[in-house]
């Protein structure tokens, strides 16, 4: 049987919070560099095992990425790619550069990985706010703003149209702006396509209200 253990107890915040883990238990695939590549709560034997075999999988692909990168180093598409998997991996610091490695190569988007680029960079910008010194945490909010910007505003076709705008929303809500927070949220559930990224938008809108009310 499973112990259950306090994702608040001082000793498990560095874990938790560096691998952006809401519930135990949880078990982590980690790559030698120490990038996430698969996560899963308690499982079976028989569950276990298929997830596994696939974490394997997905880091002998990824290996084998890098080494085609290495041969092609001005590949947009393949730092593009490596960027990305970087970010979903939390492994931001090497991301980065990459990013804007691709932006300098591509600035015509013609690889359709910009915006996603820019929405894992706003991601990663708005993880930065809280817990941070007022300086930093200004900083990172610009940051993240930018980003989720840049893709409403020049890739409104793009499939990170909407996702953009519901990550500002939650962006201003974080930063305590809850009346910008509140416009973006409010057009979104007028106007989203996406079923998920509309309820989502409504489910968020009420509790930045609610939290704009606490604060009157």
């Amino acid at each position: 049987m499973p112990v259950k253990v306090d994702i608040e107890l001082p000793e498990n915040q560095e874990t938790t919070q560096r691998y952006r883990i809401t519930s135990i238990p949880a078990i982590l695939f980690l790559s030698p560099g120490g990038g996430v590549v698969a996560q899963t709560s308690y499982a079976l034997p028989n569950q276990f095992i298929p997830v596994m075999k696939e974490a394997l999988e997905t880091e002998k692909d990824f290996q084998q990425k890098l080494a085609k990168l290495k041969k092609k180093p001005e590949n947009v598409e393949l730092n593009g790619e490596v960027a990305l998997t970087y970010f979903k991996r939390q492994q931001a610091e090497k991301a980065l550069p990459i990013s804007e490695k691709v932006f300098k190569l591509d600035p015509k988007n013609r690889t359709d990985l910009l915006p996603e680029l820019h929405t894992q960079l706003g991601l990663h910008y708005g993880h930065q706010i809280e817990g941070k010194t007022e300086e930093v945490a200004a900083e990172n909010f610009q940051k993240a703003v930018k980003h989720f910007r840049t893709v409403i505003d020049t890739y409104p076709k793009s499939d990170f149209y909407e996702s953009a705008q519901f990550y500002l929303g939650t962006t201003y809500a974080i930063k305590g702006k809850y009346v910008e927070a509140i416009d973006v949220l409010e057009k979104l559930t007028h106007h989203a396509k996406d079923p998920a990224v509309k309820q989502q938008a409504e489910l968020t809108l009420t509790q930045v209200k609610n939290l704009a009310n606490a604060d009157d």
